[in-house]
C-alpha cells in the first residue's frame, strides 16, 4: 500500500504544474464531493485537481512510452488527490470527513473492494468503486488514515475498465489492484493484515 500511495502522490506532484481550472461535471457518476480539508498548523498539505483536458494532454505524452496507461488516462474525466498532515488542530475534522465519505459511498451503492486495518502499522485503508455493468467503473475512491499523522483522499472519475486496471497494476507492480475482480453486487469482507 505504501508504494501505491507514494507512486500516486509522485505522479500527482509531477502533474501539479499542469493543473487547470476546469473540472468534470459534479453530476458525474464517479465524482465524490468531499469539500475542502483544513491543513494542519505545520504539517504537509497537498491538493491536486486534474481536469479532463489536462488528462487528455497527459495521455498524449504517455502514449509513446506506456500505451496501456495512456488509454486508461484518456478515458478519465477528473482526478483529485489530497494528502493532509494531521495534528491536534485538524485531526478530528479530517478523520470525521474521511469516515463520513466512506459511509456516504456505501449508502450510494458504491462497492467496497479493499479494506485494510493493519494494527502493527496503524494503517486504515478503504477502496471503493462506482460500477456500471460487470466490467466498467465510473469512479474509484481511495481513503487512507495512518498513525503517522497523515490522511489521503483520491477520487478518479471516468470510464475505467477492470481489464485496463489489471494491466496497469501488473505494469507498475501495484499489488493492491492486481487481484481486483469487479462483479456486480460483490462486496469483499474486511481484511485484517
Amino acid at each position: 500500500m505504501k508504494n501505491f500511495v507514494r507512486t500516486s502522490l509522485a505522479a500527482a506532484a509531477l502533474s501539479l504544474a499542469f493543473v487547470t481550472s476546469s473540472y468534470a461535471d459534479d453530476t458525474e457518476a464517479g465524482f465524490v464531493d468531499i469539500g475542502q480539508f483544513a491543513p494542519s498548523a505545520g504539517g504537509q498539505f497537498v491538493e491536486v485537481n486534474l481536469s479532463q483536458g489536462m488528462l487528455k494532454f497527459v495521455a498524449k505524452i504517455a502514449a509513446r512510452e506506456e500505451p496501456e496507461a495512456a488509454e486508461l488516462i484518456n478515458n478519465l474525466k477528473r482526478i483529485r488527490v489530497n494528502v493532509i498532515g494531521m495534528d491536534d488542530s485538524n485531526r478530528a475534522d479530517t478523520i470525521a470527513k474521511i469516515e463520513s465519505v466512506r459511509r456516504k459511498l456505501e449508502s450510494q451503492g458504491w462497492t467496497q473492494l479493499v479494506t485494510v486495518r493493519d494494527r502493527n502499522e496503524g494503517d486504515n485503508v478503504d477502496v471503493h468503486v462506482k460500477q456500471r455493468g460487470d466490467n466498467n467503473i465510473d469512479g474509484l475512491v481511495v481513503t487512507v488514515i495512518n498513525k503517522k499523522g497523515e490522511a489521503v483522499f483520491v477520487n478518479i472519475v471516468g470510464n475505467i475498465s477492470a481489464d485496463q486496471l489489471g494491466i496497469i497494476a501488473d505494469k507498475f507492480d501495484i499489488g493492491q489492484l492486481k487481484h481486483i475482480h469487479v462483479k456486480n453486487g460483490h462486496k469483499p469482507k474486511d481484511k485484517e493484515v
